[in-house]
């Protein structure tokens, strides 16, 4: 699967989850699934990885696989006691350019990783790690994270407000509908500000978008 053009990172980083919850239902992990730290911007391309509860073994293949710019998507098997991911791991993949990781699970060294700003998202904190026990795991394969489905190669976006996943057929259509829900809000915005009430600017800046 091909990395993510610039253009395509560009134009996700322009627009955020809550514009495309406007009119996207699917896709959107489970809301305990929040950033270790705020504010925060993750856009990658989807390396997904599955590991046991216990076992972190398969970060080290994952670290060696990732390219730069991808997210690695961690399904861990409901485990939420024992945190996966920390702070040594955190800078071994902010120094391959990785752009984040999205934990359906627990992480640990709070203070270390949002003192490198390196975006983790996960549902816990837990001070109980996993240990390398050779224990296995799947690396680009299919997996559920989050109450979402993810394949390699999808589209992650993660703020302060969520994480939303965008299948890679889907992504030139969510970012036009993006663009053009960002652009009617800014201009509902605009007219707010110059005395318009909101039923009257959200009105009007409909009206100017359906003329184009």
């Amino acid at each position: 699967m091909e990395p993510l053009s610039p253009d395509v990172v560009a134009s996700f980083e322009l627009t955020s989850t809550g514009t495309v919850g406007h009119f996207l239902d699917q896709g959107f992990m489970d809301w305990r699934i929040q950033p270790v730290f705020r504010p925060v911007k993750l856009v990658g391309r989807a390396l997904t990885v599955a590991s046991p509860p216990t076992d972190n073994s398969i970060f080290r293949e994952a670290l060696e696989t990732a390219r730069p710019g991808d997210v690695l998507v961690i399904s861990r098997a409901g485990d939420q006691r024992h945190a996966s991911w920390g702070g040594i791991l955190s800078l071994a993949a902010k120094l391959k350019g990785i752009a984040g990781v999205v934990i359906d699970g627990a992480a640990t060294d709070w203070a270390e990783i949002t003192e490198m700003r390196f975006p983790v998202f996960c549902k816990n904190l837990s001070a109980l790690t996993t240990r390398k026990q050779n224990l296995g795991g799947v690396l680009g394969q299919t997996i559920t994270c989050g109450g979402v489905t993810v394949s390699t190669g999808d589209v992650v976006l993660g703020d302060e407000d969520g994480v939303v996943v965008v299948p890679r057929a889907q992504v030139d259509s969510v970012l036009e509908r993006a663009r053009a829900k960002d652009a009617q809000e800014a201009r509902v915005r605009e007219l707010l500000h110059s005395g318009m009430s909101l039923a009257e600017a959200s009105a009007t800046a409909q009206a100017e978008a359906a003329k184009g």
